[in-house]
């Protein structure tokens, strides 16, 4: 008979009786849970982090990406490759590298001025207190800021940058005879901020090539600091490039290298046809390479 139905066993012993042996259940499970914890649970999660988790975070490769799959799996069509380095793996799974090609890209077949069309890189354009030269000045009453913009071929333009009655003016030796009094009137604010202003220059005396049109600068105060002009090429020539036996738009800016030369700068390339230039893919720096089809892109820009 159960202690707890004895004859004579009062309510009150009754339940005590049942606490105690729920009680030991509950600890009896609590002991097979810590035991499989410890026994099972733990060291599947210890293999776990030394194979996976600690490789990945010392930039290694896990053991899943190194793990070699028997012939028969490797030549599932339906089987997705785990991600491993190149070196982890057997020569005759990795992929080959791809065909290197240089292009030539002539910027006077087929490139013209176009529109704005790559973001911009500005350059600074420092500003000092005393011109560099014996400069010919125009009479002005405010504070004088003075500079030079060199482009190509080691051409100077000295500027005058004056603030008279809380206005600035620019006033731009266009000839490079070291005469700013003769070169028209002085450049006005076309921005709404402090100061901003196109400065326009002839693009074929920029870059010494036949090519018409203007090239266009937009130069602007920094409002950071005072003893420094920002500057970036508004200009840029658009064309095309051919890859692989397709045609592409391309568009070349003077970015890189602010001088007017558009040669050392790299290229852009729309490669999806949205009419836009866009990341790394697509903008590519002097010597970048393009991956495309298993062709590694390289592009030889020139006159």
């Amino acid at each position: 008979m159960r202690p707890d139905r004895r004859i004579g066993a009062s309510p009150v012993q009754r339940v005590d009786n049942r606490r105690r042996g729920r009680l030991v259940v509950l600890l009896a499970f609590l002991a097979g849970g810590a035991l499989f914890v410890r026994d099972v649970i733990y060291p599947a999660a210890q293999r776990f982090w030394e194979a996976e988790v600690a490789p990945r975070l010392a930039g290694e490769a896990p053991s899943s990406a190194r793990r070699v799959p028997p012939p028969a799996e490797a030549a599932d069509p339906g089987r997705v490759p785990p991600v491993a380095h190149p070196e982890d793996l057997p020569e005759a799974l990795q992929r080959p590298p791809p065909v290197q090609q240089r292009v030539p890209v002539r910027l006077e077949r087929g490139f013209s001025p176009g529109g704005f069309r790559v973001a911009a890189t500005s350059h600074a354009l420092p500003l000092s207190a005393t011109p560099p030269g014996n400069w010919r000045l125009p009479e002005a009453t405010g504070r004088p800021a003075f500079g030079t913009l060199v482009l190509g071929r080691g051409r100077e333009y000295p500027f005058l940058l004056v603030r008279e009655a809380g206005v600035y003016r620019l006033h731009l030796d266009r000839n490079r005879n070291g005469d700013l009094t003769d070169d028209g009137a002085p450049l006005a604010n076309e921005g709404t901020g402090g100061f901003a202003t196109t400065l326009r220059l002839p693009l074929r005396e920029v870059t010494g090539r036949p090519l018409d049109g203007a090239y266009d600068l937009w130069v602007y105060l920094d409002g950071r600091r005072d003893d420094r002009l920002q500057i970036y090429s508004r200009t840029q020539l658009s064309g095309e490039v051919s890859l692989g036996g397709r045609s592409y738009p391309a568009v070349v800016a003077d970015n890189v290298v602010l001088d007017g030369d558009y040669t050392n700068d790299g290229i852009a390339i729309d490669l999806d046809g949205d009419g836009r230039f866009k990341g790394p893919r697509e903008v590519l720096r002097p010597d970048d390479a393009l991956e495309l089809s298993g062709t590694a892109y390289r592009f030889d820009v020139g006159w």
